[in-house]
């Protein structure tokens, strides 16, 4: 259940990022809400995705040492696919600014994450 709440919580706060920025980058005739209803859901796939991927390094490396590790790898190595495909998106559906800070907002979700998960296990036994 703490997990559940920390990828939502994380969510939330890319969320909050993504909207403020397109609100605030897009004009009227240039928002296109189907791409951030497609990041958005995005975003939620990705912060639920993260709890596995960061329990199994967990396992693997025996606990949260090093810590940094953890918000690292969800923040950077988990986005990477995510990264290419706004990346790739920029001048056709994503203007480059609106692709910025989307970027930003997975670096920032995965970073909370991570923060969180290390916070939540780092005294835990496996």
């Amino acid at each position: 259940m703490k997990l559940l709440s920390i990828s939502l919580g994380s969510w939330l706060l890319a969320l909050l990022l993504m909207l403020t920025t397109f609100s605030f980058l897009s004009s009227v005739n240039n928002f296109n809400s189907v791409t951030v209803t497609s990041l958005i859901l995005a975003a939620l796939l990705f912060s639920l995705a993260y709890a596995p991927s960061l329990s199994w390094l967990r396992k693997r490396m025996g606990g949260c040492r090093p810590a940094m590790l953890f918000p690292l790898a969800s923040a950077v190595v988990l986005n990477i696919p995510v990264f290419l495909i706004e990346i790739l998106a920029i001048g056709r559906t994503l203007a480059p600014s609106e692709a910025f800070f989307s970027i930003s907002a997975f670096l920032l979700m995965g970073t909370v994450f991570g923060l969180g998960f290390v916070w939540n296990y780092q005294d835990t036994a496996l």
